[in-house]
């Protein structure tokens, strides 16, 4: 948008499709329309991404993950900023202030008004666990208003589309069905293709080649499996924002495998971080509850030892996710801890049972989101293995700080919630089969430095060795935040396009954002 709006000719290249509000899927059981799996046709928001010793839930489509997202947007406290992973001189906290302002105003950020039964319960929790002081509405990107009621643009004087108010049915994360959400396509990426930015869906890059005058980038049709067809674009800088999965594999595979970006930093797919997140829950065995209803992500706690608790919900019928979670398990290795599953399900066997017939497990199911700032990563190489179908693709790969699979916090925090509201606890599979830590908050991995020798790309995004090219996403971020990102990354990208000056004898005047 910033770019367009400063008179460039931008093109957008998505992997995704585009989508409009009657095209998300009414329930995540929809898979063909929730989940992005080409090969099986599948062409929805959310993609899981299982990696050795990692599971990542992020987004795909015209809006990224905002379409998917739970619309939480939450700035780190200033520590987070004075750790040692981010370039040095800079008064990171102080630089962003006003980046962070912005984005907070283009993304209609406000607070929760609607803490519901799953909110009061995360509110016992934070008591019982002596945190009760600190606990919170969160700030979301939602238009609230009237619930349903369709109003003209209520953010850029009238200059946007219009808003329908949120009626709380919980379905931030299946796709906003009613455009209370406000997601990129309805603030950002609306201003940029009215400013004349071309979005190009449907389009997945797979090289990119210096030429005379910038970068020649080959793509394929994402959505054909057998024999795509293949389109080649040429454009005088580039900006890589595919999240850190697409990033970080697309700068490894051009340096490693096509040799067509052969200065590439070695720290390419260094420092990978999942936000230091844990995925646990509790599902009530009770008729009489239902924790589906209101925004995402409506409520949080800090713990005494730092930990974000998020409550997080899907709205009723979107039970999917069930098939992610087993019984809560204790401690062990990745070899002891699958026997430690099989005897809690033996164990627990009435209880197993009940939770496997629950009916609507999204309307009965407390999800709790733990984030940590505490350092941990993993490393991400090009190779082989059996989640790659052995062909060459992204492989994790365990760093002299490894990212843990079991946080105690996060497992007694799921115990007291079961026992509030009658259920019982859960881990994700991955945690305890695979010895995988589940993350939706992926950073690192193209982080900013000062010198090439320390990451991948400048205080100004530039990637190191191959001017003209630039990242700006998730990758760049060089430590855990301990919060939801999406406010950073965003505060990020207002600053990366800052300093640009307007394109030469454009005529911006009349490409303002207006605020109401």
């Amino acid at each position: 948008m910033r770019l367009a709006q400063k008179g460039y000719r931008v093109a957008l290249l998505e992997m995704g499709k585009r989508f409009t509000s009657a095209d998300f899927p009414r329930s995540n059981w929809q898979v063909t329309r929730y989940l992005w799996i080409p090969l099986l046709r599948c062409f929805g928001i959310q993609k899981i991404s299982v990696l050795k010793g990692l599971l990542v839930l992020h987004g795909v489509g015209v809006g990224g993950g905002s379409l998917v997202y739970a619309n939480t947007m939450m700035r780190p406290g200033p520590a987070v900023f004075k750790g040692a992973g981010w370039p040095p001189g800079i008064d990171w906290a102080q630089v962003l202030a006003p980046h962070y302002e912005m984005a907070m105003r283009i993304m209609g950020v406000t607070p929760n008004p609607h803490l519901r039964e799953a909110d009061l319960t995360l509110q016992k929790l934070a008591q019982r666990l002596g945190a009760g002081a600190t606990f919170h509405g969160t700030d979301v990107a939602v238009h609230f208003g009237a619930p349903n009621e369709v109003v003209a643009d209520p953010y850029f004087s009238g200059a946007g589309p219009g808003r329908a108010g949120c009626d709380l049915c919980g379905g931030c994360m299946i796709g906003c069905h009613n455009g209370s959400k406000n997601t990129l396509d309805k603030n950002y990426l609306y201003f940029a293709e009215k400013w004349g930015a071309h979005v190009i869906p449907e389009t997945r890059v797979t090289r990119i080649t210096p030429e005379a005058e910038g970068y020649a980038i080959e793509t394929v049709r994402s959505t054909q499996c057998f024999m795509p067809s293949k389109t080649v674009f040429h454009a005088h800088k580039v900006i890589l924002a595919a999240g850190v999965l697409g990033t970080v594999g697309l700068l490894l595979k051009n340096r490693d495998v096509y040799k067509t970006l052969p200065r590439l930093s070695r720290g390419v797919g260094e420092h990978v971080r999942t936000n230091g997140e844990s995925l646990v829950g509790a599902t009530s065995l009770r008729g009489d509850m239902d924790l589906s209803r209101g925004v995402a992500i409506g409520s949080a706690f800090l713990t005494a030892n730092g930990l974000k608790v998020e409550a997080v919900r899907y709205p009723a019928g979107s039970g999917a996710m069930r098939m992610l979670a087993v019984p809560l398990t204790g401690n062990g290795t990745r070899l002891t801890r699958p026997f430690k599953l099989l005897a809690a399900i033996l164990m627990r066997l009435p209880d197993v049972v009940r939770l496997w017939s629950v009916r609507d497990w999204a309307k009965r199911t407390l999800i709790l989101l733990i984030m940590s700032a505490d350092d941990a990563r993993i490393r991400l190489r090009i190779g082989r293995s059996v989640l790659t179908g052995f062909s060459r693709g992204l492989v994790a790969v365990p760093s002299a700080q490894p990212v843990p699979s079991y946080i105690p916090v996060a497992q007694e925090a799921a115990q007291v919630a079961s026992a509030l509201i009658g259920g019982t606890p859960q881990n994700t599979f991955s945690e305890v089969l695979l010895g995988a830590p589940a993350t939706a908050h992926i950073l690192g991995g193209a982080c900013m430095a000062s010198a090439q020798d320390a990451g991948v790309v400048d205080t100004g995004h530039e990637v190191f060795g191959h001017a003209g090219l630039y990242v700006c996403d998730g990758s760049v971020v060089p430590s855990n935040l301990g919060v939801n990102p999406s406010l950073t990354i965003i505060a990020l990208a207002e600053r990366f396009a800052a300093q640009f000056p307007s394109a030469p004898g454009a005529d911006t005047s009349a490409r303002e954002v207006h605020f109401s």
